[in-house]
């Protein structure tokens, strides 16, 4: 393949870089031919000189490709696109000279030869940026030039067709004459080139470069090109690149054969140039249109993937708002129908002490430590698989049994609420503040439904709920109340003392109840059985599940 000559940069800076990027095309082609020869096996060394200049060379069309620093000011950006391109010019002579040094000791006359071509199409690229312009170039793109921005990796304006249609080009031949030819002719048609004297090699540079054509030799010694298209046909992302099969072997079987397995286009030599630039034009334009319509699938997927991460988002936010049945019928419906639930128990959490740290504590702190808290409450109501209502300043509320119905409700509820006095009171052992944290629970029917139309929220009412405040607001700090109702349903499982009798609404007066510890006819019996396992097995008798959670502090054998 010939060195381009230096030739008087264009004022068109897409030239100027299709110009510079033809000799470093050049040079990775040569430089891909002796790394194949070679290989780092035989040549360590040289190995790694071809690995270096194949990386330099990869940084120069980096830079070339790259948008200007500062569109604002061109001058300034072309003279430091200048000097990195100068750099990589000094990096790229000494790496080649290097390289050649350790060639001159091989026996092959090939290698040498492709390292003569490599240093000068080193000194190509060096003559187009002593050439380079600057001022030219900057005033055309001030005066409303080509685009600064970014190109193709393949030299190409995205948004200029007819600079689309030059195309980054691979021939594949293993007579250098050939290539040599083809790339002449390839080049005078405004192409990019780059060669490749042998099946392996090519492959390996088509799974590096983005090339948009192959133009592909059957007849060679190491992989033949039927080898190679199969290879390529293979790839799911090699397989959509046009390949046109140019070779001497002129049976209808391996035109058929070629066809059969992929091939685009099959050209006998010696070629008719002007058939083989009307199916390059032909094949760029196809793979053009492809590749915009691949790029427009790959917007609508990425955008059809961020509406399903955004409506999962939703989906996570209502999550945290309400209930994940409601959530789901709100979504599928609009609306949520109200629900009766005969069976449920209301738990509300007051912390003692809160109004005092108000008056003490700066607003952010009290903050703080009320979110410290509450997360704590969050998850272990998470644990025993209950359900968050709301919070009213320092009160929390929470169910159990509601949206899902579970006869073991009572039960869960009473655990939670012992795990959170405790929790209380170990943070107040480490924190700034001394709360404690008084629980009542009142287990009967509610109705339950989802209000309003703005901060909407899942909430029960009826007179199990007031009941349930009645009992928070007649306990103790620290220790856990029961209404009758719940105490019925959990007096197996927890030894619980009867307290005052407490006024209602009606005027009538009921009792209530502070559970203690666990029940002692539970571990009548059962020495040297834990108290979960205890408790666990009851659990299973009564309501045919396997407890959920227990707490810890509650989990010595008895």
């Amino acid at each position: 393949m010939p060195v381009v000559a230096a030739q008087p940069v264009d004022e068109s800076l897409a030239d100027f870089r299709r110009a510079v990027r033809a000799p470093i095309h050049n040079v990775i082609s040569y430089a891909e031919m002796i790394s194949d020869v070679t290989g780092a096996d035989q040549n360590p060394a040289l190995s790694a000189r071809v690995a270096e200049i194949i990386r330099i060379s990869q940084n120069v069309l980096g830079d070339i490709g790259a948008p200007l620093a500062n569109e604002e000011d061109a001058t300034a950006s072309l003279k430091h696109l200048q000097q990195r391109l100068q750099t990589h010019a000094s990096n790229l002579t000494a790496a080649i000279e290097g390289a050649r040094q350790l060639i001159c000791g091989t026996d092959s006359a090939a290698v040498r030869c492709d390292a003569d071509k490599l240093l000068q199409a080193a000194e190509t690229f060096r003559k187009q940026l002593d050439g380079m312009d600057v001022g030219r170039l900057s005033s055309a793109l001030s005066s409303g030039g080509k685009s600064v921005a970014s190109e193709h990796p393949h030299g190409s304006s995205q948004t200029d067709q007819s600079a689309a249609l030059r195309g980054l080009i691979l021939v594949v031949d293993d007579n250098e004459d050939n290539r040599d030819v083809l790339s002449r002719r390839l080049l005078r048609d405004g192409r990019e080139v780059m060669l490749a004297e042998g099946g392996s090699q090519a492959l390996r540079m088509l799974k590096r470069y983005a090339f948009d054509l192959v133009l592909l030799d059957i007849m060679m010694p190491d992989m033949d090109g039927y080898q190679v298209l199969s290879e390529i046909k293979r790839d799911s992302k090699l397989k959509h690149i046009p390949v046109i099969m140019i070779t001497a072997v002129d049976e209808t079987d391996s035109i058929v054969r070629c066809v059969e397995m992929g091939a685009d286009d099959y050209l006998l030599k010696p070629f008719n140039r002007v058939l083989l630039r009307a199916r390059i034009n032909a094949l760029l334009e196809r793979k053009r249109l492809r590749d915009e319509e691949h790029a427009k699938t790959e917007q609508l997927t990425n955008a059809l993937r961020e509406i399903e991460a955004e409506r999962e988002r939703v989906h996570t936010l209502l999550l945290n708002i309400l209930p994940a049945v409601v959530a789901e019928e709100l979504q599928t419906n609009g609306s949520v129908e109200p629900m009766y639930f005969e069976d449920v128990t209301i738990v509300f959490a007051d912390i003692v002490g809160f109004t005092l740290s108000t008056e003490q504590l700066p607003a952010d702190e009290l903050v703080y430590l009320l979110h410290e808290y509450f997360t704590a409450f969050d998850k272990i109501i998470d644990k025993y698989e209950l359900e968050k209502m709301k919070t009213i300043g320092d009160s929390y509320m929470f169910a159990g049994g509601v949206p899902v119905r579970s006869p073991s409700n009572p039960v869960d509820c009473v655990l939670a609420a012992l795990e959170m006095a405790h929790a209380v009171g170990v943070m107040a052992e480490t924190g700034p503040v001394n709360w404690q944290l008084r629980i009542g629970l009142n287990t009967g029917p509610v109705i339950a439904g989802v209000v309003g139309i703005r901060k909407f929220a899942f909430d029960i009412w009826g007179d199990a709920v007031n009941f349930g405040a009645r009992m928070e607001s007649s306990g103790r700090p620290g220790m856990v109340n029961l209404s009758p109702s719940t105490y019925m349903r959990v007096k197996d499982f927890f030894e619980c003392e009867k307290q005052e009798k407490v006024r209602v609404k009606e005027g009538r007066e009921v009792d209530t109840y502070l559970v203690k510890h666990l029940s002692s006819r539970l571990i009548k019996n059962k020495a040297g059985v834990s108290a979960r396992d205890a408790f666990a097995s009851r659990y299973r008798t009564y309501f045919h599940k396997q407890l959920r959670a227990f707490p810890d502090f509650l989990g010595a054998p008895l």
